[in-house]
């Protein structure tokens, strides 16, 4: 019936409509209701850059980039659309040059749609990649400035902006103490239960690692085990569940971390500023170093150490043999029992 309706009840129907898409999450359901306003009104170009945000909602890569090629070859300066090429350019075929030059006509003079702090975080990561640093820098420090980070070292994206910040932290001060001790104390029985469940690590997928070799086997993901791992690590996995911030952390998760002789992780940082990773060291530790923002540590074997993820950081294994560890993220102390329970996993 769309004909026949005018322009003023046609967009009142339509955004009901996406609204209600939105609130499902049934981004592919919004296609035809886009395409609709596109035909009735062509020179909207906010039509095109959300039917491209709905793509990208629903992990359509492929046809968020064709609608991007098409809002382009109409308006070649559309900041918002330049800003998503950008995105598709790093993310899927990491033409990384490409990615930055989009990304900067995008965000020059910071004004504009698309101005968002996850347009800034990936601008820097791209230069980072490229290994060009100090204009890494000089964008991580805009990005700050204008509050998108909440600092140039701290730029992770779901955030509670009250929380202390800092790069590390000593366990002692945490409610996270025991946790800490049991770990130590059974660090022996949790090595063997991370070397004998060997087969089941799987390759580091965030594509983090510069060099080397690095894979992982996750236990608890979201707050909630993975389904029969805990039966390869009983005491570990007992341990963490002493600790409700440990095994219920919905922004977190727990694993074992083996990694290869040789291996470098390049400078990153974690997604969120509401938990703080804890390190046990299990073997091989020598010669392994971790830097968080300025500071650069080294494992121990059966010993912890607790550290903000949401500040830069990058791992070296300079040593022999496999660097193995347990990673155990727990809510950040200051969260309040509400936040823990209502901010949604990452």
């Amino acid at each position: 019936m769309n004909e026949r309706l005018t322009d003023k009840k046609l967009l009142e129907v339509a955004h009901r409509t996406l609204d209600r898409i939105r609130f499902r999450g049934n981004y592919l359901s919004a296609e035809p209701v886009y395409r609709l306003l596109i035909r009735r009104f062509p020179d909207v170009v906010d039509y095109h850059n959300n039917l491209t945000v709905s793509f990208l909602m629903a992990n359509r890569v492929d046809l968020a980039e064709q609608v991007i090629k098409e809002t382009l070859q109409r308006w070649p300066d559309d900041r918002f659309a330049l800003a998503h090429h950008g995105f598709v350019l790093k993310t899927k075929y990491n033409r990384l040059e490409e990615a930055v030059d989009a990304f900067e006509k995008a965000l020059e003079g910071d004004v504009g749609p698309a101005t968002e702090p996850r347009f800034y975080y990936h601008l820097g990561d791209s230069l980072l990649l490229l290994g060009r640093y100090s204009e890494a820098h000089e964008v991580h420090k805009r990005g700050a400035a204008l509050g998108h980070f909440l600092s140039p070292a701290q730029r992770s994206l779901y955030n509670v902006d009250r929380l202390k910040s800092q790069p590390w932290w000593n366990i002692e001060q945490t409610p996270y103490l025991n946790l800490a001790r049991a770990l130590e104390k059974s660090w022996k029985e949790i090595l063997k239960e991370g070397e004998t469940a060997k087969a089941l690590y799987e390759q580091e997928k965030e594509g983090l690692k510069e060099r080397g070799e690095w894979s992982q086997l996750d236990l608890f993901v979201r707050g909630q085990e993975v389904p029969n791992r805990c039966k390869r690590a009983p005491v570990t996995c007992a341990i963490v569940r002493s600790e409700v911030a440990a095994a219920g952390c919905r922004r977190g998760q727990v694993k074992f971390s083996a990694m290869e002789a040789g291996t470098h992780v390049r400078p990153h940082v974690g997604p969120t500023n509401c938990r703080l990773r804890m390190h046990l060291g299990l073997s091989n530790t020598k010669d392994t170093y971790i830097r968080v923002d300025q500071e650069t540590r080294q494992w121990q074997v059966g010993k912890t150490l607790m550290f903000d993820d949401s500040f830069e950081h990058e791992v070296w294994h300079n040593g022999t043999g496999t660097r193995l560890v347990l990673i155990v993220d727990v809510w950040h102390p200051a969260l309040t029992p509400a936040e823990r329970r209502t901010l949604p996993p990452i």
